[in-house]
């Protein structure tokens, strides 16, 4: 088992935020890098939603984010349970994409959540192959397609 360490993004990490955005893999479905850094700085100190870096031996490859599914209002998460997490990740470092770490982290934080909390549920775009394989991977199972505020299609993914 890799030893993933998981640590509050802060505002030291923005120039790094700002590079793996720029990446071609990370724009497809995190589009308009100005945007998502104002969105990140903007969260910051929000209590509501906690935002981290994922290293592996002191090397920062991976954003990931994960909040109350009522935190934010979203519409695609409103049927399931109180006190489940929603999450969100990326892994920006383009030498660690392809290599199983985006499973191996996620299931690593999911255990962790689910100390505290019923469920933990992803919601990737309906286009995005590639992630809804890695969270399947992780045993997110597919509970329901839904529509964002934005009118963007997503498969509801929940972890049991």
């Amino acid at each position: 088992m890799r030893n993933y360490t998981f640590r509050p993004v802060t505002e030291a990490d923005l120039p790094l935020m700002r590079r793996w955005l720029d990446t071609a893999h990370v724009k497809v479905w995190w589009p308009d890098a100005d945007k998502q850094i104002t969105l990140i700085e903007n969260d910051m100190d929000n209590p509501k939603i906690n935002m981290q870096v994922v290293s592996l031996i002191g090397q920062p490859f991976a954003y990931l984010y994960d909040h109350d599914v009522r935190a934010f209002n979203l519409p695609q998460f409103a049927d399931l349970p109180h006190g489940t997490r929603a999450m969100g990740t990326f892994v920006g470092d383009n030498d660690f994409v392809g290599q199983g770490h985006s499973v191996a982290y996620i299931e690593a934080y999911v255990r962790n959540l689910r100390v505290k909390h019923p469920m933990v549920a992803a919601g990737p775009g309906t286009t995005d192959t590639r992630t809804i394989t890695i969270y399947r991977q992780a045993r997110f199972m597919n509970r329901r397609l839904a529509t964002t505020r934005e009118g963007r299609l997503v498969q509801v993914m929940t972890h049991l």
